[in-house]
């Protein structure tokens, strides 16, 4: 199981994320948000991030002149939000994870039929972050009620409904990012329910002025617990 640490801010937090063997380091490009960065600021985090963790740039609805910027600073992914344009996918040439938030299933199959709208750049598009119905407040989405379809997408059983089948097309050799107010509580249960390749968190191990040292070694040590 793979651990993505989002909302990246201070250096120290790098550190937290070498000790857990993170395998990705998420930063923010979102002025709404708390934890969003300049771009002076995020090149020096950058210089800071180990050998074999990938950098992910979180953007919201970018133009392709922010997405060729930050290619040119040596992000390894981005994770887009929101709108997701023909015009920045043409731009962009780092692989593409694109984030559904949702806060039902008719919401995620409507968002997801974008990516079969790109033709052949979809091929692009090499993850897909299921998320809260808000970026970046810590909440889930109903679990419960979008679990038969996001297991059948995964799955793919022979009793598949049409819809199933769609999302399995879209799923399919795509990484699943399971994201959305996780934390060490709660990320054993969106496992067993979801199998995703990635979990996903920020709000969940955030401390008083930025990422904690211990909710981030909590966290992992549920995630690894659950997997193992």
């Amino acid at each position: 199981m793979k651990i993505k640490i989002c909302g990246i801010t201070r250096p120290e937090e790098i550190e937290y994320l070498r000790e857990i063997g993170a395998d990705f380091a998420g930063f923010v490009f979102f002025e709404k948000s708390k934890r969003n960065l300049s771009y002076e600021k995020a090149a020096e985090l950058l210089s800071l991030v180990p050998d074999g963790m990938k950098k992910v740039a979180v953007v919201v609805s970018p133009d392709a002149e922010q997405v060729e910027r930050l290619q040119s600073m040596g992000f390894d992914l981005l994770q887009i939000h929101k709108e997701l344009t023909e015009s920045v996918v043409n731009a962009v040439s780092i692989p593409i994870w694109y984030a559904v938030n949702i806060s039902d299933e008719t919401q995620l199959l409507d968002k997801l039929t974008i990516i079969e709208k790109l033709g052949d750049n979809s091929q692009k598009i090499k993850g897909i972050v299921v998320d809260g119905a808000n970026f970046g407040s810590g909440q889930v989405f109903n679990w419960h009620k979008s679990k038969r379809l996001l297991k059948a997408g995964t799955q793919s059983p022979p009793e598949a409904k049409e819809e199933d089948s769609i999302l399995s097309k879209i799923l399919a050799d795509r990484e699943f990012v399971l994201a959305g107010g996780l934390n060490s509580e709660n990320v054993r249960e969106g496992i067993s329910l979801f199998s995703p390749d990635v979990v996903d968190v920020s709000s969940g191990v955030e401390g008083e002025c930025g990422k904690d040292h211990d909710k981030i070694l909590v966290f992992a040590k549920a995630v690894r617990t659950e997997t193992e």
